[in-house]
């Protein structure tokens, strides 16, 4: 029998804690069980490791896979975009932005027909109508400007260098049209708020000037390279 250091409990001789209060039996018990311990410990940091490693090369893998795809995406929607672009600028020529403002036109009008039939259960809507029919002749220059600056600056590279600045104009003179159709949507409604928002949209147009400006000549630096390698 052996006898428990701790409280004196008589144990198996094979016994290697006190079956009283636990306490370890044999001096190198307490040795063991922090070994063990210790090199558990290292199992699991070891295992931690390895498991955070490969989680962090499958994140990798993610991310470089979705990268990729979405740079095939990006890719095959600008060669849609321009195989679209340049089978359009060939069939119709110089005159394909003209066509396309004619569009927009008819379009517009045929809206404006539809917001312009007498009813007498929704007589705004007529009064929208007849305030846009006031301004369909400058959207539609404005549509003409944008069109042809988008096709100038598709048929000749050396013209991009002024596409931001026609960009800036057509915003400009966009918002410009839009001041002035809540303005006399304001005065129809007989609505003071449409018409103090008109008056500050218009005297805020050089600053969307310059932003829109400014904006277009970042985004031209960031595409020109990129242009630029297209080039044949």
């Amino acid at each position: 029998m052996v006898s428990c250091p701790k409280c004196g409990t008589k144990n198996d001789d094979d016994a290697m804690f006190c079956t009283h209060c636990g306490s370890p039996l044999r001096s190198d018990v307490g040795t063991t069980i922090n070994r063990h311990a210790k090199q558990f410990a290292q199992d699991m940091e070891q295992m931690g490791k390895r498991i955070g490693d490969q989680m962090s090369r499958s994140a990798k893998e993610i991310h470089e896979s979705t990268q990729t795809r979405a740079q095939r995406f990006q890719q095959r929607v600008d060669n849609t975009s321009q195989r679209t672009g340049n089978w359009y600028d060939q069939t119709f020529g110089v005159v394909g932005p003209l066509l396309s403002s004619f569009i927009f036109l008819i379009v517009f009008r045929l809206v404006l027909l539809v917001l312009e039939i007498p009813s007498t259960e929704t007589p705004e809507i007529n009064t929208v109508g007849a305030i846009l029919s006031v301004y369909i002749l400058p959207l539609f220059a404005i549509t003409l400007l944008s069109n042809y600056s988008q096709y100038f600056a598709r048929k000749y590279y050396q013209f991009r260098i002024f596409s931001p600045i026609l960009y800036a104009i057509t915003v400009t003179l966009l918002f410009w049209v839009l001041s002035k159709i809540l303005y006399d949507a304001g005065v129809r409604f007989s609505v003071a708020d449409l018409r103090s928002g008109a008056t500050s949209l218009e005297t805020s147009l050089p600053s969307i000037f310059v932003f829109v400006l400014l904006l277009g000549y970042v985004i031209l630096m960031v595409n020109m390279p990129r242009d630029r390698r297209r080039e044949p």
